[in-house]
């Protein structure tokens, strides 16, 4: 058994795993009711073989941009028969044992639901997904080859409906990195390397309450989203939020 938990906690995923064990309680509240009264077990014991009936040997899959584990082998099934059959006792609990493997599959409808769900209401590849609230944002230079620089928190805000998601491509933009970086140690030039992004905004809110980094391209038209290990690459031609220090414009 694999449970994935490294992921962004928000209302949505919390709800459709809240409904994937209440469908495995009601299930088990149905397994209980149906046996007779003198071989109902306790209900901690329940509990148990429930949990041991989860573990299983699983296989991920890549489904909707996300690594998703499928139960295969019902290796909890396997450990309570071992368990149980000797006691006389694996016919009372055996329909807890499945129960337990079937959660899996309770937990990965859940995750599709979550997945289907936050697509319709968090598009993946639109920047006000990511860049929610930015009223209170502030600009770092991370890199010294960024200008001293001023940020228009007004202008961001019109301007975020003019952000595209374009397909990035992070190897070429390292690598060219790698490559001024080699030219200038040669050259003894290191202050000539340029960042691609080298500004960073701080306290941006996302719609779905991920952990976000946005980083900004050196002339202010172009956004790289970060979060987890995804990233998304927004670009507009008539942003204008960044201001050079002195300038008339700040």
């Amino acid at each position: 058994m694999e449970i994935n938990l490294d992921f962004e906690w928000n209302i949505i995923q919390v709800v459709c795993t809240i409904l994937a064990w209440g469908l495995l309680a009601f299930l088990g509240w149905r397994i209980y009711r149906s046996q007779h009264v003198d071989k109902q077990p306790q209900l901690w014991k329940i509990i148990i073989i429930v949990f041991i009936g989860i573990f299983s040997f699983s296989i991920n899959l890549p489904l909707f941009e996300e690594i998703l584990s499928l139960a295969i082998l019902p290796l909890g099934v396997w450990i309570s028969y071992g368990v149980l059959k000797g006691k006389g006792r694996w016919l009372t609990y055996r329909k807890y044992a499945w129960l337990g493997f079937a959660g899996n599959y309770f937990f990965l409808g859940a995750t599709i639901l979550a997945i289907g769900i936050s697509g319709i209401l968090y598009p993946k590849n639109e920047v006000e997904t990511y860049l929610a609230d930015v009223s209170e944002v502030e600009l770092l230079s991370i890199h010294p080859s960024g200008k001293e620089v001023n940020i228009s928190v007004p202008k961001l805000e019109e301007s975020l409906s003019s952000f595209k998601w374009e397909r990035s491509n992070v190897i070429q933009w390292h690598d060219e990195m790698i490559e001024q970086k080699w030219s200038a140690e040669e050259n003894k030039e290191q202050e000539k390397v340029q960042e691609k992004f080298p500004y960073l905004l701080t306290n941006v809110k996302a719609k779905a309450g991920q952990k976000v980094r946005v980083y900004v391209e050196s002339d202010g038209k172009g956004l790289l989203v970060t979060i987890k290990d995804r990233q998304f690459y927004f670009r507009s031609n008539s942003a204008s939020f960044l201001n050079e220090r002195g300038s008339d414009n700040e």
